[in-house]
């Protein structure tokens, strides 16, 4: 009898767990069933740059599949309705699919699992988008699942040893005969689904752009990955997030092809992937999280209310070239780098006193690797109220951090074009320049780019005050 494979956030072929076991399982042929949920399309999380890229990569899986025989049936509505009506169709008698650990994801499963076992249908969730999930890794003393970072990976790594990863190749794909009776929806168009988006997206959607991508980042960048990472001109970092949010690549794949490497930045970037799994167990073990502080005490934080100051962070005008620089990556591109993801969070948090959630909801509106985990994870990390050990007096001042990683201030030329001309003596802070140079230059502070929106020693005061009150 036919398996459906329900795909999700796993758009690829090679080591799909799901795929892989419907394949192996099924005598009767797969039928691969992406389904368009309105519930997440109409999401306030949800925007057009990570639709756009869904798409693209949804298309480059159908290719994929019709180079082997087969097809994807794409259908639009409900996802318990639309997997009833193709089982009772096509006769097949499992789902199977690659888990999610967002809460509205784990609750949305649960009830189709339900309803599905009630229909006498066998219904399969594998681990997929992690190494390790829920409570593979727990304490010694106790069982419970780890809230800061450092021993989850120690005991992550300790894990790994015990029990190296397999990555599965292809599978033998077989596809049901009964799908051909199928009509699906066509494949649409962002605009289509209600999403219009100008980003210009520069990262190659599908699993063939992955595997490239994963290939040249390890020949040619990870053995610098430990320094280059944080510099966000040189490019140092592998923008491959994208891919390991919407499944073109496996992090079991990206580990692998790492450890194989036996480069010096091997370390380094296994380290970013244990935190992925991190945060995925943090969100799954606290579900709260999604909405709330991590650290219960600071759910009394009193956070400014300003729609003038979030628009200028959003806008990227708040008179701090690498903050600003940063947002005008994201805006542009659909993408930002992990350093300036950082520094800009801090920057809303910490210097404007703005509520993490109003950050985390706009970079889940406009990046094209959104993933409620990660970004919760880091959005509640830069305003101190996540899982960190650190306190929360660590507050970056966004001009030492762009003298630090951007020093000759490349990247901020690229996206504040109009400080392009500015001596690198000046560039991360133009309000220091004599009126002279700025005439020289044809610049004018205040018009041409605007003043500071705070004074950062002032905010820091500030934030530490807000903190203390708060504790």
């Amino acid at each position: 009898m036919p398996i459906v494979h329900w795909f999700r956030r796993d758009f690829r072929l090679h080591d799909n767990t799901a795929l892989w076991h419907a394949c192996r399982d099924s005598g009767g042929g797969i039928i691969p069933v992406f389904v368009f949920d309105d519930a997440i399309l109409r999401h306030p999380d949800c925007g057009a740059p990570i639709v756009r890229f869904m798409l693209d990569c949804l298309v480059e899986l159908r290719k994929s599949l019709r180079a082997e025989g087969g097809d994807i049936l794409l259908l639009h509505g409900k996802p318990l309705e639309k997997l009833r009506k193709i089982a009772r169709q096509t006769g097949a008698t499992a789902i199977y699919y690659n888990k999610d650990y967002a809460p509205a994801a784990v609750e949305r499963d649960v009830a189709i699992e339900e309803a599905l076992i009630h229909d006498g249908i066998t219904v399969r969730g594998f681990k997929d988008q992690v190494i390790f999930e829920e409570q593979e890794i727990c304490t010694l003393s106790g069982g419970l699942p780890y809230t800061v970072y450092t021993p989850y990976k120690n005991a992550w790594l300790k894990k790994m040893q015990q029990r190296p990863i397999e990555v599965l190749g292809k599978p033998k794909l077989k596809f049901a005969k009964s799908m051909r009776a199928l009509k699906g929806v066509p494949m649409p168009t962002a605009g289509e689904l209600g999403f219009q988006s100008n980003h210009q997206i520069d990262i190659h959607a599908g699993e063939r752009a992955a595997l490239r991508q994963l290939t040249a980042f390890c020949r040619k960048k990870l053995q610098d990955y430990q320094t280059d990472r944080n510099f966000p001109a040189i490019d140092g970092s592998s923008r491959l997030s994208p891919h390991l949010r919407h499944g073109t690549l496996s992090p079991r794949q990206c580990t692998d092809a790492a450890l194989k490497t036996r480069s010096g930045g091997a370390d380094a970037w296994i380290g970013e992937l244990i935190w992925r799994d991190f945060y995925q167990q943090v969100l799954f073990n606290f579900p709260r999280v999604e909405h709330e502080p991590f650290k219960p005490n600071l759910t009394r934080l009193k956070w400014r209310q300003s729609k003038r100051d979030f628009k200028r962070w959003a806008d990227g005008m708040t008179g701090y070239p690498i903050v600003d620089a940063a947002m005008r990556q994201l805006n542009q591109t659909g993408w930002m780098h992990n350093r300036l993801r950082m520094i800009v969070a801090m920057f809303l948090t910490k210097d404007l006193l703005l509520d993490y959630r109003l950050g985390e909801r706009y970079f889940m509106q406009n990046l094209i690797d959104g993933d409620t985990a990660q970004n919760n994870g880091g959005w509640q990390w830069s305003a101190s109220t996540g899982t960190d050990a650190q306190p929360y007096f660590r507050i970056f001042n966004p001009t030492a951090q762009g003298e630090k990683f951007d020093p000759k201030g490349a990247f901020i030329r690229r996206y504040c074009p109009e400080l392009a001309n500015i001596p690198d003596q000046f560039i991360h802070c133009p309000r220091t320049m004599p009126p002279a140079e700025q005439r020289r230059i044809r610049f004018r502070m205040g018009i041409d780019y605007p003043f500071p929106m705070v004074d950062h020693a002032e905010a820091r005061v500030r934030a530490l005050g807000m903190f203390q009150k708060s504790r």
